[in-house]
């Protein structure tokens, strides 16, 4: 592990998963911990973990961003101690406003919503975002397709005493406080990496994530397939069932008038 980044969901994040894979590292973000560790993440936010837990669950991982590690970061750095952690901060209000339209914005994409309910990865995802939430900011969703419960005080205090016990607690030799606004050099500095040709990356600019995610990254395209396979296997069997009404329409109609019959629906 070479670099943790401590800041909360919407302080830059999709910028920092960017700027590292840029670097070449193997970079666990968002998806990635949901696909590939959630069930574990979802026994440490019921359970705990250990430190053998997240030394095995990084194993040959170079960065983590983004919910759940920044609020785990220090348990992630007892594992690796020789990690690096790059922080940023922004306004709270400015904060709130924007967790809550990318927040919303997960129950308003329609192709996001369904591959939620009918993937098996996407269910998956669903159940860690769930258990996630409770830990980020102390609210609940129940099915994909509901937003979240916005409760700006709660967000704000825990938004604040995380940043807070960061900028405490972090070593202050392995800690780079970070503006996005001041661009390659100072990261590049910190992590010893040449500093490249080109314009500073910005992701997820306006909560555009899901749309990103889904038009561009392979664990969401899995979940697509998954989700169009689930679809086309249910259209073959009303395709079928069509077919044995068309063959015996009179069959039919006797089996659903002995069913009503039996169960006194008239």
């Amino acid at each position: 592990m070479k670099v943790i980044y401590a800041g909360y969901a919407k302080t830059g994040t999709k910028t920092m998963g960017a700027v590292f894979n840029e670097f070449g590292y193997n970079t666990y973000d968002l998806l990635e911990n949901s696909y590939y560790l959630g069930q574990d993440w979802r026994r440490i936010i019921k359970e705990g973990g250990t430190v053998e837990d997240f030394r095995r669950m990084y194993e040959g991982v170079d960065a983590v961003v983004d919910t759940p590690c920044y609020v785990f970061w220090e348990e992630i750095m007892e594992a690796y101690p020789d990690a690096k952690i790059i922080f940023s901060i922004r306004d709270e209000d400015v904060w709130v406003r924007s967790m809550k339209k990318q927040k919303d914005s997960y129950a308003t994409e329609p192709l996001y919503v369904l591959m939620q309910m009918f993937s098996y990865s996407g269910w998956g995802h669903f159940q860690f975002i769930a258990a996630a939430a409770q830990v980020i900011l102390g609210s609940t969703v129940k099915w994909p397709w509901c937003k979240f419960n916005l409760n700006p005080t709660v967000w704000k205090r825990m938004y604040r005493n995380h940043n807070n016990y960061v900028l405490n607690n972090a070593p202050k030799d392995k800690l780079l406080v970070y503006n996005l606004k001041d661009g390659w050099e100072p990261i590049c500095e910190f992590l010893g990496e040449e500093v490249p040709n080109k314009p500073f990356l910005h992701a997820n600019a306006g909560a555009s994530i899901v749309k990103d995610f889904i038009d561009n990254h392979p664990i969401m395209k899995r979940m697509m397939k998954e989700t169009m396979f689930f679809f086309g296997v249910l259209t073959l069997i009303g395709a079928y069932g069509g077919y044995k009404v068309y063959q015996n329409p009179a069959g039919i109609r006797g089996w659903i008038n002995a069913a009503m019959t039996r169960f006194k629906f008239w």
